[in-house]
């Protein structure tokens, strides 16, 4: 499966974030490939083309128009957001500039080549277009203008940007900005543009250039809502609070070593023919299914492997081999989100997982968090160095116990929120309870085992809200006057929690159904797990 038709480095590599493009997304990428690439060699040129789990067949049509259209595709099964689309297409990206480009055509993309000259010329980090800028060109409702204007206003105030326009997407940086500021991003919605600006200056890169644009806005993918306004600005705070209060990109920036450039490692993948199809990465070696994955006739330094039923986002393997160049890196593991199309029971299941009362310290496993360290992941899908694979398989380690049996012995774990596998998750209510207790058998065993220190923040933080409603019953059932009245406040509060959580479920699925079910499912799930992380304690003493 070794694909030769990737150029090492390219000079300009697009990057088109889509969300069902319909019908026409391939004629409209193939208007971008020839408005963007003039002047430019074959070899000089890359578009990466992101589907952000399109639903309506856009991903089928990409990859079946490569042979045609000269283009990377990379799609995922769930709907995450056009930031963290831009992100994984920015960071797959082997170009010395990188552009970004929307699919929908409302702006031209004809501006890109005026804008990399620019950037060349003048020695720019970025350059960004304006609709503010004289000489743009722009038919779009009044209402949208006055609101970009305050915006721009809020941004000007908060983060110091020397720019008038920071949303709009058509954009030209150095790969130096892709490879020190994007990794550090977590905007996922509308506020990433702000969040690349803002963070790129605050690490220094302030070269920064305005242009204009084309802009005819066609009531089509752009289109802003109320809710994704409020959701922008919700993500301007955030990006505010992280920058300016915690000064959470500049500790976050440490993490992250420079990789030197080298070939890319071949990497042998235990997977069917379908999982494979969409992985963007250039040298696999695809091995039978039905062989084991620790077999001494795999030629790969890394073995890439997947469960039953997982379904890659397309850059899962080029996202994941960066992280090897650090010696000391066994394994990458990445989350694994529901699809967009799994059941009403898999989806409770899911959103209880992605919250943060009833996921704890698996939250980060069932949706993208930050890059960290971890000891505390299942294996099924993973990227792992093949000595260290075969070194646990020989001990007897299984999947579950993999990524804690190598920290055990030094060898360090990523988790890269960069790419995502999609899983369906066990359902509620059996299925799902009886994986909590599972997993929390195993996290009560390890905590007696390392003496506390493997003990989650997140799910300590977790099980806060339902300590405080036991307390408050107890309160409330010793019955005396002032006691009962705090006890009834707890168990409130407790309730709105759990409440605030399953309203929150309802908007991200879209469905009241999945907050109806997420609501008991939160509260038995806590139960389940205190049970089964008290068992583990006590088995293991």
């Amino acid at each position: 499966m070794e694909r030769a038709d990737v150029p090492a480095r390219p000079l300009l590599s697009v990057v088109v974030p889509v969300y069902n493009g319909g019908p026409a997304i391939v004629e409209n990428v193939e208007v971008i490939r020839k408005g963007t690439g003039e002047g430019l060699g074959a070899d000089e040129l890359e578009l990466i083309v992101v589907s952000d789990g399109s639903i309506d067949g856009t991903d089928e049509r990409l990859l079946a128009a490569r042979s045609d259209v000269a283009m990377r595709v990379i799609h995922y099964d769930r709907n995450l957001g056009k930031g963290y689309a831009v992100k994984i297409g920015t960071l797959a990206a082997r170009g010395a500039w990188i552009a970004l480009v929307d699919a929908d055509l409302d702006l031209d993309p004809g501006a890109i080549p005026g804008y990399l000259r620019k950037a060349h010329e003048e020695r720019l980090d970025l350059v960004i277009g304006s609709k503010r800028h004289p000489r743009s060109v722009v038919h779009y409702p009044r209402s949208r203008r006055a609101a970009s204007w305050c915006y721009q206003q809020l941004n000007s105030v908060l983060f110091r940007l020397d720019v008038r326009d920071t949303q709009v997407g058509l954009k030209v940086f150095r790969r130096e900005v892709a490879e020190d500021v994007v990794p550090l991003l977590l905007v996922k919605q509308f506020a990433f543009d702000l969040e690349l600006l803002a963070v790129a200056r605050a690490l220094g890169y302030r070269r920064i250039a305005e242009c204009p644009v084309r802009l005819e806005y066609r009531f089509t993918g752009s289109g802003v809502r109320s809710r994704a306004v409020a959701r922008a600005l919700l993500d301007t705070a955030a990006v505010f609070y992280r920058l300016r209060i915690l000064r959470t990109y500049q500790r976050k920036r440490q993490l992250l070593t420079p990789l030197a450039e080298g070939e890319e490692p071949l990497v042998s993948l235990q997977a069917d023919e379908d999982q494979a199809r969409g992985l963007d990465y250039p040298r696999l070696e695809l091995l039978p299914t039905g062989a084991p994955p620790t077999t001494r006739a795999a030629r790969g330094e890394l073995l890439a492997l997947l469960g039953p039923g997982a379904r890659p986002a397309g850059n899962w393997v080029s996202a994941a081999v960066p992280y090897f160049g650090r010696t000391d890196v066994a394994a990458v593991v990445v989350p694994e989100v529901a699809p967009s199309q799994a059941s009403l029971r898999e989806q409770a299941a899911a959103a209880v997982l992605e919250s943060h009362l009833g996921g704890g310290s698996r939250r980060s496993r069932a949706f993208p968090g930050n890059v960290r360290e971890t000891d505390d992941h299942a294996a099924a899908n993973v990227v792992v160095r093949r000595d260290d694979y075969l070194a646990a398989a020989d001990a007897g380690i299984d999947a579950s116990e993999l990524v804690s049996w190598l920290a055990e012995r030094g060898r360090r774990t990523i988790y890269a929120p960069d790419s995502v596998v999609a899983v369906s998750p066990a359902p509620v209510f059996g299925p799902h309870l009886r994986e909590t207790f599972r997993h929390a058998l195993g996290r009560g065993t390890a905590a007696v085992r390392t003496r506390g220190r493997s003990v989650s923040t997140a799910t300590t933080l977790s099980l806060v809200p339902a300590a405080c409603a036991l307390a408050g019953a107890s309160l409330v059932a010793a019955g005396s006057g002032r006691a009962t009245k705090a006890g009834v406040a707890l168990v409130a509060v407790y309730g709105g929690a759990v409440a605030g959580s399953a309203l929150l479920a309802s908007l991200r699925f879209r469905s009241l159904r999945v907050g109806s079910l997420a609501a008991p499912a939160l509260v038995l799930t806590q139960g389940a797990y205190v049970a089964g992380f008290l068992r583990g304690a006590v088995s293991r003493r």
